[in-house]
């Protein structure tokens, strides 16, 4: 009985994915895939651009040390324009307006002068004099403004700093500086000196706060600030816009045509792929894209040979089926005439002599059966085995003395005729199980057809010209030889021609069948000819097997050392 306190292991099942699915190529993983690499490095670049740009520090530094040195020689200058002595020495105003009004303020600069009480004195933007000279327009009719065009990509830079500018940290870094301007004049009023990056709403201002002093007495407040930070950083982004637009459409097309060379084959292939399935008609569907260059081309092309190779295997299989359904039928046609004739049969030598056709068509497809299995099982036993090199000479030596020890009194000899080099040995590698079998089925078939006292010769060479980096083994007997047209048809399946008073039904037809199959595993072939003597009469059949050698240079070396 079962314990109670049983559990299962459970593993998730893979995901099902619904067959005939049609993306559209846009929407397809791989191709979101390809634009996300190539845009997700420009994207981090670009808004990397726009922050640095509002935090950078260089341009605010050097314009802080700038306005720096200008307010103290202002301030210096200033000061020493008071009026009296000592303590009672005050600013003198006029002159301090007047110096004022020769300075000569940049664009989005501003100096404002105050007293010791923080009153206004003198501003740099009320005290301009100056008078621009210059021909009047002439006098028109009422004509609309001409609207000032604005570049796109300069609209677009404007938008995007209103929205990088919206991010909270920028709102929050805009409210920790916010500018009083009364703090900083009684700061500088007290002998201090405010300098640093401050904002009036969204505006950028950098300003300086200095006290003006006549030796060690404080006389004022100078004030001396510009907003023309933005702008400069403004116009270096302009002039980054279009470049990081023209990296964007780079970015856009490189996707493409990724999109065009990469997922656009591979959902081609798919496609092929999913039709194949669904239809044993189309064997030609897999697009054939050897033309490139590239893994793709290498996965069409062995697409297009694994289908092929699908498609052979399933005809073989539907061949093989039919092959073996009429071979089987024979001897149940045999054994339903016999079993039934036996019913009739009166006499005992009658009863007898079907008997023994009844055992004889159960061995044989008791045979049959065996060989079928065999050959079915085939492939799976040539991927299981593993290859090692095999020295020719010591393993046809092996099977010739297999034969030799187990051959009964009436058998045909098995003799290897080639004699063994030591300096030179025939390594080929190969499956040694299947290999032997090949062998096996050859000597076999020989010896059924080999006379009484006949000879079965095993012999091997290294090939030559042509056939060079190969190893040629041939099996030959002294029967009667192969039709001339039917060379190759006897590796065929179920093939059992045989010639007059040999034994019917003690062979299936498919030794020579596998031998084939095994020596394609191997890389190799396998071919079927007669001798002849001089006057040109068959005197026998000869198997070739030919496959590659396996060149060991270290066993090499290590045969001459012994040698010597």
């Amino acid at each position: 009985m079962a314990p109670a306190n049983t559990f299962k292991l459970k593993f998730p099942k893979p995901r099902r994915r619904a067959r005939g699915v049609r993306r559209f190529i846009m929407f397809s993983t791989l191709t979101r895939m390809i634009f996300l690499a190539n845009l997700l490095g420009l994207i981090i670049l670009i808004i990397g651009a726009l922050t640095l740009n509002q935090f950078s520090r260089s341009l605010i530094d050097a314009k802080i040390d700038n306005l720096h040195s200008q307010t103290r020689m202002i301030a210096n200058l200033l000061g020493g324009q008071a009026t009296g002595v000592g303590a009672t020495a005050v600013l003198d105003e006029v002159e301090a307006r007047r110096i004022m009004a020769r300075i000569d303020v940049p664009d989005k600069a501003r100096i404002r002068l105050y007293d010791r009480n923080g009153a206004l004195v003198a501003d740099s933007d009320q005290l301009d004099d100056s008078v621009e000279v210059g021909t009047l327009a002439p006098i028109t009719a009422n004509l609309p403004k001409p609207e000032i065009k604005v570049a796109w990509w300069v609209q677009l830079q404007s938008w995007s700093d209103e929205w990088v500018n919206s991010w909270r940290v920028f709102r929050n870094n805009r409210e920790k500086k916010q500018r009083f301007l009364e703090r900083d004049i009684k700061a500088a009023l007290l002998g201090e000196t405010v300098s640093g990056e401050q904002y009036e709403g969204k505006k950028l201002i950098v300003a300086v706060a200095m006290p003006v002093k006549r030796v060690a007495d404080i006389q004022g407040a100078l004030v001396f600030e510009t907003h023309d930070v933005d702008t400069i950083l403004a116009s270096q982004r302009q002039g980054l816009t279009p470049i990081i637009l023209i990296a964007i459409l780079a970015a856009i097309l490189s996707s493409l045509a990724l999109t065009l060379f990469i997922a656009l084959p591979i959902r081609r292939l798919a496609r092929a792929a999913e039709q194949v399935v669904r239809s044993s008609e189309k064997r030609d569907v897999i697009p054939d894209l050897s033309d490139r260059r590239d893994e793709i081309g290498d996965l069409s092309v062995v697409m297009r040979d694994m289908t092929g190779g699908l498609y052979n295997r399933i005809d073989d299989i539907a061949a093989f089926a039919a092959d073996v359904a009429h071979e089987i039928k024979n001897p149940l046609t045999s054994l339903r005439s016999a079993s039934e004739t036996l019913r009739g049969s009166k006499t005992d030598e009658r009863r007898n002599k079907l008997i023994d056709i009844i055992q004889k068509d159960v061995s044989r497809m008791d045979r049959l059966i065996t060989d079928i299995s065999k050959a079915s099982r085939m492939d799976a036993a040539l991927a299981k085995e593993k290859a090692q090199p095999l020295d020719l000479h010591q393993f046809l030596g092996d099977m010739v003395d297999f034969y030799t020890q187990t051959r009964e009194e009436t058998a045909v000899d098995v003799v290897l005729t080639t004699t063994h080099d030591e300096g030179d040995p025939v390594v080929i590698p190969a499956l040694e199980n299947s290999f032997g079998q090949v062998l096996r089925n050859l000597i076999d078939n020989a010896l059924t057809f080999s006379p009484d006292g006949g000879t079965v010769r095993l012999a091997y060479v290294r090939g030559e010209s042509a056939e060079a980096g190969m190893a040629i083994i041939t099996v030959d007997d002294d029967g009667v030889g192969i039709p001339k047209d039917n060379l190759e048809e006897v590796f065929s399946r179920f093939y059992t021609q045989r010639p007059k008073g040999t034994a019917f039904g003690n062979h299936s037809g498919l030794g020579l069948a596998i031998s084939r199959q095994i020596m394609d595993a191997h890389n190799g072939t396998i071919t079927a000819s007669n001798i002849t003597n001089n006057d040109g009469k068959i005197t026998g059949a000869r198997f070739t097997l030919v496959l590659p050698v396996q060149i060991v240079e270290k066993d090499k070396t290590k045969s001459k050392a012994k040698h010597k």
